[in-house]
């Protein structure tokens, strides 16, 4: 088995473990609710001293599954749509979160994803298009809810960015770091 796949199956263990310790902090959210669908959107619009504006969407969408009291599979596609432009950015990550149980309204939550895509997402622009990265994620947000079923979710990342070629945790290829904030509704079925 190569190295990167033991060194995330590892801390896959380490993050099952920490969480599995936190029960009793956890939380499902909403009554009989195991399922969460999210997204947050961002649009840019750039303009260049003496040049046209440029509008571009960054959409990440998410489908959640509780699978044991707060311990949630968070799947996420995110889309990078520039306006002129075919360069779409794709990032497929998988993400596992935990929710804890601060009160009925608020949920605050940590999360760790691993995933691959075609392009770098930078300032919005899907930047070194067909370049395939590896993103690693971690961050951590809270959920806000303003009904039974639907809240707010306000979250941070810290991402890393590796070449799919180089391999994971390589650093011999350009390797980027970005630090982002979300705004975005969680709905819960």
């Amino acid at each position: 088995m190569k190295t990167w796949p033991k060194k995330i199956f590892g801390l896959f263990g380490v993050v099952v473990f920490v969480l599995s310790a936190a029960a009793g902090l956890s939380a499902q959210a909403g009554k009989g609710k195991r399922f969460e669908f999210s997204t947050s959107a961002s649009i840019w619009n750039v303009k260049w001293t003496g040049e046209e504006s440029s509008t571009l969407i960054n959409v990440p969408l998410r489908l959640g599954v509780f699978l044991f009291k707060g311990l949630e599979l968070e799947p996420e596609l995110s889309l990078t749509i520039p306006e002129e432009s075919e360069d779409t950015g794709i990032l497929v990550l998988g993400n596992i979160s935990y929710n804890f149980s601060v009160s009925e309204r608020v949920l605050p939550f940590v999360l760790a994803g691993i995933g691959y895509g075609n392009a770098v997402p930078a300032l919005g622009w899907a930047w070194d298009v067909e370049e395939k990265v590896i993103p690693v994620n971690f961050g951590a947000g809270v959920k806000a809810f303003v009904g039974d079923s639907a809240a707010i979710r306000l979250e941070y990342r810290f991402t890393k960015f590796y070449e799919a070629d180089q391999g994971l945790f390589k650093t011999e290829g350009d390797v980027r770091t970005d630090h982002n904030f979300f705004v975005g509704i969680s709905l819960f079925f």
